[in-house]
């Protein structure tokens, strides 16, 4: 006989995975994603430290260039609006809600 208490994978990840409604009164258009580059070469150059060639002889420029590449802002927006922050008592007091009604979760990590 097969266990069928836990499910197949799919189905834990419907029971755990959840879309959250907007949890700031901004909308999308309100928000500006500022963008810079973690590793600037030609400010470097401009300021008198021309490290550039020396990672390119090495070829690491495709890692920095990667670094550079591009921003996925509306990602970056839509995952704001619905993001939520906890203090670390509030979350504590949601575990040992949780505790409280399931004790097998005792000692487990969110």
């Amino acid at each position: 006989m097969q266990d069928t208490t836990q499910g197949t994978p799919s189905q834990q990840e419907a029971l755990t995975y959840e879309i959250k409604g907007r949890t700031i009164s901004l909308e999308e258009w309100d928000l500006h994603v500022q963008t810079e580059r973690p590793v600037d070469f030609t400010s470097l150059a401009l300021n008198g430290c021309n490290i550039e060639e020396y990672y390119e002889s090495q070829d690491f420029i495709h890692y920095f260039n990667m670094l550079n590449g591009p921003t996925y802002e509306n990602l970056i927006i839509n995952f704001w609006v619905r993001a939520s922050v906890y203090d670390k008592h509030t979350a504590q007091q949601e575990m040992d809600e949780k505790i409280l009604i399931d004790p097998s979760l005792a000692g487990k990590s969110r």
